[in-house]
């Protein structure tokens, strides 16, 4: 059950699966523009539910200033169970982007989800389900987003994720 801290307001420390599930819709409802995540595999239990697919839908609908960027460490799992939010950004090509790492991130255990310049859902290790949502977080967020744009700008497009129009 998710705890306030008690350092600020905006600060929830996430013990479990329902934790991660509630604040990463929380956080993509309270963005206006940017979605960014790092995942080893894109954590099908909380990416990809549908309430989570059809939020992220609507943002990326919602104005033509929204982009959404998907960094995956390991696609494996993601393209043999077809991960809905593969399909969506398949759909979705010029407003939601998939890419595979091609060098780790400084901490290989953590995943993340960020929103705007404030936002942030950070989850300790990928094997638990541990961590924190801060929605007044533009010190970390900086920071982390300076890492995803590094690791970003050497990935490279999955050709598995790739949809062939005929």
């Amino acid at each position: 059950m998710a705890e306030q801290s008690a350092v600020s307001t905006e600060l929830w420390l996430l013990d479990g699966l329902e934790d991660f599930r509630h604040y990463s819709l929380e956080l993509l409802q309270q963005s206006n523009r940017q979605i960014a995540i790092l995942s080893r595999d894109l954590d099908e239990p909380v990416y990809g539910t549908n309430h989570y697919v059809q939020a992220l839908s609507e943002f990326a609908r919602s104005s033509r200033h929204c982009q959404v960027q998907i960094l995956i460490k390991d696609t494996k799992r993601a393209i043999e169970s077809g991960h809905p939010l593969v399909r969506l950004a398949q759909r979705l090509s010029s407003k939601i982007e998939v890419r595979k790492m091609t060098q780790e991130p400084n901490n290989k255990e953590m995943g993340f989800m960020l929103g705007d310049t404030t936002k942030v859902l950070y989850k300790n290790d990928d094997n638990t389900y541990r961590g924190f949502y801060n929605s007044a977080a533009s010190r970390e967020v900086k920071q982390l987003r300076e890492e995803f744009n590094y690791l970003w700008q050497y990935a490279e497009p999955e050709p598995e994720f790739q949809q062939l129009y005929l």
